[in-house]
């Protein structure tokens, strides 16, 4: 039944684009081999790896449409659908939605983009630019998950005005696959999401600032809070880009760590055009509970063709006082309180 769904649907999308100014169909398959030391517990108690394949080790596995029609008068109709999947099992993910990483539709002209629909939140708009390590598993999201984060029914405002960029969004209910997470008769609170952010990006340098802030998903918990204010740069120098970033994460959410800080700071160099190497170091002061676990983490990517790419990463998370970073993220896929030590080698191709 899904397959004559996406038939259907690319059939009348193709059917469509020959009136439309443009169509375009698109995706990336990105899969690897990964080696990851204390990923579990055996029979016996002690701590075991584990090597497997991995999905999306360098970039997220997806398949989308992406069109746009001229409306006359400078103004024009934009739209996107984007699907993410796990390459290894052809599973959905987010959630299981078809259209997961993005579904929106809206109107844009010299003035910005109005869109409505699910879509990125704006620290992952700001920041997939500003990680040292272009958002490979083992960065910024591996911290803290919003830095990829999208929203459900969201309506969202982006500007760029000859280099200075002003955003912001505004979601009625956040995620969508929690019954009734959002858009509670009633209950103005419930779900939504708020956020603004300003940057700059023009020439060599790339800033941005953003705030953000979520309550809580049920009528009992709506006045939760989860605020963060997250600033970052980048600056090229030649064949060289070095990167700086600050988060500050404060939650009211009974269970959760009340607040913390996370730093961090890289390196990008690109020796000759096909080849580009990357490091950093990712530093979280998790204050609430005297956690401070660290992230190090380097990639390389070969550049076969402007399509396909040869890829390694390595990290090593380092865990005290019963924090559990793992390389790709808290608690995935390791011990509590152990470090751990990754390292995948894989092919990511774009169409």
């Amino acid at each position: 039944m899904k397959r004559k769904v996406w038939m259907a649907m690319a059939l009348t999308l193709a059917a469509g684009g020959v009136k439309a100014d443009g169509l375009q169909i698109y995706g990336i398959l990105d899969n690897s081999v990964e080696y990851l030391s204390n990923a579990g517990v055996g029979a016996n108690g002690s701590k075991q790896s584990v090597v497997r394949a991995s999905n999306g080790s360098q970039v997220q596995n997806r398949f989308g449409f992406k069109g746009s029609e001229d409306l006359g008068g400078g103004l024009k109709a934009i739209m996107q659908l984007e699907s993410g999947f796990n390459l290894n099992t052809g599973v959905l993910q987010q959630g299981g939605r078809m259209f997961g990483r993005q579904a929106y539709v809206g109107l844009q002209n010299e003035w910005g983009a109005l869109t409505v629909g699910r879509q990125k939140n704006l620290i992952y708009d700001a920041f997939l630019e500003l990680d040292p390590l272009g958002y490979y598993s083992y960065a910024l999201p591996a911290l803290d998950a919003q830095f990829a984060g999208k929203a459900d029914n969201s309506i969202k405002y982006a500007g760029n005005f000859n280099g200075f960029k002003v955003a912001g969004l505004f979601s009625t209910g956040y995620d969508a696959t929690i019954a009734n997470g959002g858009q509670v008769p009633g209950e103005w609170r419930v779900g939504k999401e708020y956020s603004v952010s300003v940057g700059y990006a023009n020439g060599p340098l790339n800033v941005s600032l953003v705030y953000d802030q979520q309550q809580g998903t049920a009528i009992a918990t709506q006045g939760n809070t989860t605020q963060r204010v997250a600033a970052g740069a980048s600056y090229a120098i030649g064949n060289f880009k070095p990167y700086v970033g600050y988060q500050w994460y404060l939650s009211n959410v009974p269970g959760v760590a009340a607040r913390n800080e996370l730093y961090f700071a890289g390196l990008q160099y690109r020796p000759v055009t096909e080849v580009i190497l990357s490091g950093a170091i990712f530093y979280n002061n998790i204050t609430s509970t005297n956690q401070h676990p660290y992230l190090l983490a380097a990639n390389a990517a070969y550049l076969l063709s402007k399509r396909t790419q040869l890829f390694a990463e390595v990290g090593f998370s380092r865990n005290q006082n019963g924090s559990n970073l793992g390389v790709t993220g808290y608690g995935m896929s390791i011990v509590p309180g152990s470090n751990q030590l990754g390292v995948a080698v894989g092919l990511s191709h774009y169409f």
